[in-house]
């Protein structure tokens, strides 16, 4: 079985049920379905609000982190983020909390690989840097929980991420170099749980309209972590012309961090890249593929 594949899955009838019982107002505005992941289920109900429903149990700790830390978070970042208004209790349809908030303008990023990403890599570096500030540390910082995933634990990591790599070939391969920069990763030390981190900062959860950042969504792995879980982007999304963008307004980052940050890019394209294909999604496959090109690039 998939790894994704849900221990629950509300579908369109389960979620009308869930409006109709506990927010009546909106029982009567139409629900499509906007899409489902490792985490969540995502449906748009009218024109104005997104509703999540859990897919596994262990994700609920982060999806009550949200629920909780979302509210106060927002007010303090130069772009939006979702903020949950429609708390729903767990109940005999549905054992979970699930939440709506307003639907963000803009999509996905894959939805749009022909926009130029110059302005975006200045824009990602404003929000990372007030992300990562001592202003929302101090703010949130001390309730958060340390980074759950081990996602930039390069001991753990690298080990997952060379047999990943050798099971997806078919569908990347990866470079010479990018298993010799991953054996150097392999080796620094543990990371340090310094700055607030959304901790799943992939492509398909920065929003884009217009070649502008209009949002940044799934906060499902907010925490405490090391800045590099974010830094990501650096490597994933931005091609090497357009990483001075970013390091201008963001400021210095140490060798250390950007290799560990490279070594969590790959991570995430090669998961997304194996999800993508298996369920037939071809514009985050692309975007995958471009990610990982971009991380082995210098």
């Amino acid at each position: 079985m998939p790894e994704w594949d849900p221990e629950v899955a509300v579908d369109p009838e389960l979620a009308q049920r869930l409006l109709t019982e506990q927010f009546p107002a909106l029982a009567s505005q139409p629900i499509r379905l906007l899409g489902s992941g490792w985490d969540n289920t995502v449906y748009a109900v009218g024109g104005e609000w997104v509703f999540r429903f859990p897919r596994r149990e262990m994700v609920l700790p982060g999806f009550r982190n949200e629920i909780e830390f979302l509210p106060e978070l927002a007010p303090l970042l130069p772009a939006a983020i979702p903020v949950p208004e429609h708390v729903g209790e767990p109940s005999d349809a549905f054992s979970w909390p699930f939440f709506g908030a307003r639907m963000l303008p803009g999509v996905e990023l894959c939805e749009v690989s022909e926009t130029p990403r110059d302005r975006l890599a200045s824009e990602l570096a404003r929000f990372l840097k007030t992300l990562h500030g001592d202003e929302v540390m101090r703010e949130i910082g001390a309730r958060l929980p340390d980074n759950w995933t081990r996602r930039a634990d390069m001991e753990l990591r690298v080990p997952i991420i060379v047999d990943k790599l050798d099971t997806l070939e078919s569908l990347w391969r990866a470079p010479t170099h990018v298993r010799a920069f991953l054996d150097e990763a392999r080796a620094l030390p543990p990371p340090e749980p310094t700055a607030v981190c959304h901790g799943d900062l992939h492509f398909r959860h920065v929003l884009v309209h217009d070649g502008r950042v209009t949002g940044v969504i799934d906060w499902i792995d907010l925490c405490r972590g090391d800045p590099a879980l974010d830094l990501q982007l650096v490597w994933s999304v931005l091609s090497p012309a357009e990483r001075g963008a970013f390091f201008a307004e963001y400021g210095d980052v140490d060798d250390a961090t950007l290799l560990r940050a490279r070594t969590v890019a790959v991570f995430l394209g090669a998961a997304v890249l194996e999800f993508a294909h298996h369920e037939g999604l071809g514009s985050i496959e692309r975007e995958a593929r471009a990610s990982l090109e971009r991380a082995a690039s210098p």
